[in-house]
């Protein structure tokens, strides 16, 4: 039914596998209304992969970190890149309202556009263009997967903070760190 993998002390994501029991969410996939934008950006024959994140109660704020490195994605070779074109996009839909008690996450828009920036990101609240997630319930962010980003603690005592990641990338792109091959069980 799903995956398990750890993100940190008190954070965790549920890789959805396909069937009957998801139907509804992986129809949202292909349904949602962030997906004409995908399809512009990376091409109508993209592969999303879906996953449940959770933040548990006393959840510590994430270091500044991307999901993924510069590529460029063709069909002979990867080759680092600061200039690349995107090759993958992830949606966050918010499932409860997400606040300074419960967290969210916190961006750093353009960053994706930089490899050197890597390593820097502790520099987007100082400089003023960090940008905080705060989204109701069913509202939805989209970033680019190079994006510089970190989920803030989860402060509250009983709350746990739980979003739908859809993971939308071009068919020559294999997601090697972020979720493993085996379940944890």
């Amino acid at each position: 039914m799903f995956r398990r993998s750890s993100r940190g002390a008190q954070r965790f994501d549920l890789l959805l596998e396909q069937g009957e029991t998801f139907a509804p969410i992986f129809e949202l996939s292909r349904s949602g209304p962030w997906t004409e934008f995908i399809s512009s950006a990376i091409g109508k024959d993209w592969i999303c992969d879906i996953s449940v994140i959770y933040s548990r109660p006393g959840a510590d704020d994430q270091d500044w970190h991307s999901d993924g490195p510069h590529l460029i994605v063709s069909s002979q070779k990867n080759l680092p890149s600061s200039a690349s074109s995107p090759y993958a996009f992830c949606v966050f839909l918010a499932l409860i309202d997400l606040d300074e008690l419960v967290g969210f996450t916190q961006f750093w828009p353009g960053s994706h556009r930089e490899a050197g920036l890597a390593g820097f990101g502790s520099a987007a609240p100082v400089l003023g263009c960090a940008v905080d997630g705060i989204v109701g319930a069913g509202g939805a962010v989209v970033y680019d997967y190079r994006l510089l980003h970190r989920g803030m603690a989860n402060k509250s005592q009983g709350t746990q903070r739980e979003i739908l990641q859809f993971f939308y990338h071009v068919p020559e792109y294999v997601e090697r760190k972020n979720y493993g091959c085996t379940a944890l069980f």
